[in-house]
Parts: C-alpha cells; sequence; structure tokens
C-alpha cells in the first residue's frame, strides 16, 4: 500500500497533528508499507525512516499555482494509492483517490463515522514529585502553573486566554503562572509588541521554542493544562492530558466530549468570563482535580494503540479496494 499524507503546520492546525500522528504511527507498525509526508511546514521533530518527507513552497495566494504544481509533480512521481489530506483540494489531484481527515480524528466521508484516537508517538510517563518539583525550579520559582497546550490558537484565541487569566489573577490573589511554551514575537508579533503592558506581566512565563521532549516535561509538572485552539488541538491535548497525569481544561464542544468525556473540564461560553471560572474552580478544588486525572488515566489505559492503527490502516485500505466510499459530504 502506498499512502500519501499532505498537510499543514502541525504546530498551528490540530488536524495536521491529527494526521501527522496517525502516519508516524501507521509507518512503524507498517514497515512494509510506503507512506510520503508532504507539508510546507518544518516538523519540530524528526520523522521514521520509513516515511518519505517531501517539503513544498509555502502557499502564498499570489503563487498558490506553483505550490500545488509541486505537490502534483511529487504525487506523480510516487504513485499513491491513496491521497490523505486536511488542506482544501486542488482541481490537480482529481486524478487519486483522496480523503479528507476530520477536525476530530474521523475522515471527512459518507461511508465512515469510526475514531481514529492519535496516540503521543513518544514514551510519555507520568513524572515523579521530585522530577515536577525540579521542572517547576527551573521555570516558574517553584510555582505551580497553568500551560497552553496542544497546536497553537489564534491571536483572538490566545487574547481570550489572557484576559480569563487576568480575571482569574485578580479575583483569586495567587502566585500561580500561566506559561506559554513558545516563542511570542515567531507566532504573534503584534501580540509580542504589547505584552509587558499585560497588567500580569510578570506571572506569565513565554519559554520561547522548546524541543518537543521540554514540552512534554512541562505538560507533566503543570497543575492544568489548557486547550483553546483551532479544530483538533483540544482532543491533541486531551491525549497529552490524559499520558502525563495532568487535568485539562477547555471549551464546551459535543465532538470533544462525546471523545474525553468527563475527563475534561470544560467552560460553559468561549468567553473569558467562563473559562476564567473553571481555572478558579479547578484551582479550589484539589479533589476535583485529582478525579479529573484519575479519568483521564483511565481513559489512556483503555486505549489500544496497536488496535487504533490496525482499523485506521483497514480503513484506508478500503478507501483504495472501494469497498468504502472516501467522498465527502
Amino acid at each position: 500500500m502506498r499512502v500519501a499524507f499532505h498537510i499543514g503546520d502541525p504546530l498551528t492546525d490540530g488536524v495536521s497533528a491529527i494526521a501527522l500522528s496517525w502516519v508516524q504511527q501507521l509507518s512503524t507498525q507498517y514497515p512494509s508499507d510506503r507512506f510520503m509526508l508532504l507539508t510546507d511546514s518544518i516538523l519540530s521533530s524528526p520523522l521514521d525512516n520509513n516515511i518519505q518527507l517531501e517539503r513544498l513552497p509555502r502557499r502564498y495566494s499570489l503563487l498558490s499555482a506553483w505550490s500545488h504544481w509541486v505537490l502534483y509533480k511529487k504525487l506523480r512521481t510516487f504513485k499513491p494509492d491513496l491521497l490523505v489530506h486536511t488542506l482544501a483540494e486542488s482541481r490537480l489531484m482529481a486524478r487519486w483517490k483522496k480523503v479528507r481527515v476530520g477536525p476530530m480524528a474521523r475522515f471527512e466521508t459518507r461511508s465512515t463515522t469510526d475514531r481514529f484516537m492519535p496516540l503521543s508517538f513518544s514514551q510519555v510517563s507520568v513524572l515523579s514529585a521530585e522530577e515536577k518539583h525540579t521542572i517547576k525550579e527551573q521555570w516558574s520559582f517553584g510555582r505551580e502553573f497553568f500551560m497552553l497546550t496542544g497546536p497553537l490558537p489564534s491571536e483572538a484565541q490566545l487574547t481570550l486566554l489572557l484576559q480569563a487569566f487576568s480575571l482569574f489573577k485578580h479575583r483569586q490573589q495567587t502566585g500561580l503562572r500561566l506559561v506559554l511554551p513558545f516563542s511570542l514575537s515567531a507566532y504573534y508579533p503584534a501580540l509580542a509588541k504589547k505584552i509587558d503592558q499585560y497588567k500580569y506581566r510578570s506571572s506569565l512565563i513565554i519559554t520561547e521554542m522548546l524541543s518537543p521532549q521540554q514540552v512534554v516535561q512541562l505538560a507533566g509538572s503543570a497543575y492544568s493544562l489548557i486547550a483553546i485552539g483551532t479544530p483538533g488541538a483540544a482532543l491533541i491535548a486531551c491525549l497529552q492530558a490524559w499520558q502525563v497525569g495532568v487535568p485539562l481544561l477547555s471549551i464546551q464542544d459535543n465532538d470533544l466530549e462525546a471523545a474525553a468525556g468527563e475527563s475534561v473540564l470544560y467552560a460553559t461560553a468561549d468567553t473569558k468570563e467562563a473559562l476564567a471560572t473553571i481555572m478558579m474552580q479547578i484551582y479550589k478544588d484539589e479533589s476535583l482535580r485529582l478525579e479529573l486525572i484519575r479519568k483521564g488515566q483511565q481513559r489512556v489505559n483503555e486505549l489500544d494503540q496497536h488496535r487504533i492503527t490496525a482499523a485506521l490502516y483497514e480503513q484506508l485500505q478500503q478507501f483504495i479496494q472501494g469497498v468504502a466510499d472516501p467522498s465527502a459530504y
């Protein structure tokens, strides 16, 4: 089987992060098959040797035709049995069977609604109390902290988080910090220029760019993780929270609730007041925090990566063989 994956930037797009996780799982479990990954982004971690990585030119509006043509040439050389993609289609792609990935680890097709949970590829374990203490001393002066996790949100969503954290700090008068594990100037240049005017700047920790392992260590030391990003981002964040044994706060979403159940604490609305409310709720209720951790651990222990990957592989085969219809709704 030869399958090509065409994705955007997994650092900023939740659906692309799901697809990247899928191709990593597939290439490890099925090394005799051929997998190609096409993207115009620089990936933060190396790929398995079984994955053929092809870089594409950036998809600028004035050069979109050139980007599509390069994509077409690479696919024509690879000759995939199926193209799995997360981006808008081009007419040049019409010659291949293709299926689009949806935001909650599903394919956008008429023929299946199955969810294929994108498990972390690296070995992740719950940190000891001593390890957490060491990391907090290094990054947050020994203080507890919330941490933004998952693919990066839009600037409006990040601003919402900062406003919610301001409300939380004003009401609780606590030394708890907020960690942003990325470069603010690289991804939010307009916001970076005025961040020093933020009232609680001294409680804000901006780490600049970190390795994936450093991000995992910080996540595992957090008091709670927060996910407010693009579609699919909360699902990626949810799996990370389960694996590192830390609770997750997110915005209420029916699809996320179907996948995560009561292992996540949901804000009732996409507002700073609603998000600040659940930040205060988990800060004041340690028993709730521990219960969320317990439910997350139970969820991740129920996931069988080998079985999930086998089901995903079988679904791709059905698309290729015509048993299932890969057409979108």
